[in-house]
């Protein structure tokens, strides 16, 4: 969560809001401070309250942009609406202000027309005639690609800025450079950021996640430390800490923090970390704590079929190869044609539990469905080098010398 959130200042605005809510005060909040509260509901999962609070602070200012903006953006990242976000963006009256824009820019890219986006944004820049307007329009226009992971599209934009030395420069400049992998000039610009401010779990959480993927553990985890120290309820720092303690097999410790991490999330859909609990559960021993994580996972997820398989993977990752057979087997044979996960490890299951023909049948699904997974899974049974095509062309079952 936002450490805004945490402040004095945000605790008296919502201390303000309660009471007038409660109508206890008679004094009325601004449309910004309406929608930052609305945000906060969000954030911690009320999705009513959010969506009560902007609706109040419509009500009071049918005109203003950042309620509707912020309903409009509740329709498509919470609900995955795109046609009811497009509604409500089209009912902001002011449609020069820029936030409108940008609204309009996310819907496009949200709905997979990431082109068009650009080309509109592109329409509305040349509509500018003020310098300072133009700059902070490039800047705003490629955080916005770089929001959504859309690198050339952010690069593009990025490199019209004139203002280099800037804060915000640098931040899109970090994620472009992590998007194309390039982890030490990445980790260099942030950590010239972080000698800036210090004090920014922002800066930290991210410094983590580029040392995670650059292998850099032990830092990882002692970047998300400076961050937890700064806020100890910083959920992405909790969770980096977790995860880079996972990496280094220290599992009781990594429980621990999942688990606080658990306690200040209030994200919507949180099965992955209960699976992964599970997943330690079963690795430490316990696998009664282990079938109830894996069926909190099961119960509180939104896609219960992705995370049945999810589980199954996790059994399977801990030798628990009937288990994860008879789980597997459940949920497989009745997916759609467009499902891809799980049936390399089907196979295997069906290859440690001596089941020739099922096995047969499910490395050719893999093999069609999802060849990365089937490499992953399987690759170390057959000849090094060994094109998956032709895996089918040995019986492994019986050809104890591949083993």
């Amino acid at each position: 969560m936002d450490i805004h959130f945490y402040s004095e200042e945000f605790k008296q605005l919502l201390h303000k809001y309660e009471e007038l809510q409660d109508n206890n005060i008679s004094e009325f909040l601004d449309s910004e401070e309406l929608t930052d509260i609305a945000e906060y509901y969000c954030t911690i999962g009320k999705e009513d309250k959010a969506l009560e609070a902007v609706n109040y602070a419509n009500h009071l200012y049918p005109t203003a942009t950042e309620p509707l903006v912020f309903k409009s953006r509740m329709a498509l990242l919470i609900h995955n609406d795109v046609s009811q976000a497009n509604e409500i963006a089209e009912t902001i009256v002011d449609k020069s202000d820029s936030d409108y824009m940008y609204l309009k820019a996310e819907i496009m890219i949200a709905d997979h027309q990431v082109s068009l986006a650009d080309q509109y944004l592109q329409e509305q820049y040349e509509k500018l005639i003020d310098v300072d307007s133009k700059d902070e329009f490039i800047i705003d226009s490629a955080a916005l690609f770089s929001n959504y992971e859309e690198i050339d599209y952010a690069e593009k934009w990025l490199n019209r800025a004139e203002d280099i030395d800037n804060d915000d420069y640098k931040e899109i400049k970090v994620r472009i450079l992590k998007g194309r992998g390039k982890y030490k000039e990445s980790e260099t610009l942030l950590n010239k950021l972080i000698d800036k401010n210090p004090y920014s779990c922002n800066y930290w959480n991210q410094l983590a996640q580029i040392q995670f993927l650059n292998n850099d553990i032990q830092g990882a985890i002692t970047s998300s430390e400076y961050s937890i120290a700064i806020n100890p309820n910083d959920e992405d720092a909790l969770l980096n800490k977790a995860n880079g303690l996972f990496s280094l097999d220290n599992f009781k410790e990594s429980l621990k923090y999942y688990q606080l991490y658990k306690q200040t999330c209030h994200n919507a859909d949180i099965s992955v970390i209960d699976v992964t609990i599970g997943h330690i559960y079963l690795i430490l021993g316990y696998p009664i704590e282990a079938q109830d994580s894996y069926q909190q996972a099961i119960d509180e997820s939104f896609n219960k079929d992705s995370t049945l398989i999810h589980v199954g993977i996790s059994i399977f990752d801990n030798g628990y190869f009937k288990i994860a057979y008879n789980l597997f087997n459940l949920l497989l044979p009745k997916v759609g044609k467009d499902w891809t996960e799980g049936f390399a490890y089907l196979a295997r299951c069906c290859y440690e539990l001596n089941k020739t023909e099922e096995y047969k049948q499910y490395l050719q699904l893999a093999i069609e469905r999802n060849p990365v997974e089937c490499q992953d899974v399987l690759s170390d049974l057959y000849p090094q080098g060994m094109a998956i095509k032709d895996y089918p062309s040995i019986n492994i079952l019986n050809n104890n010398s591949i083993n």
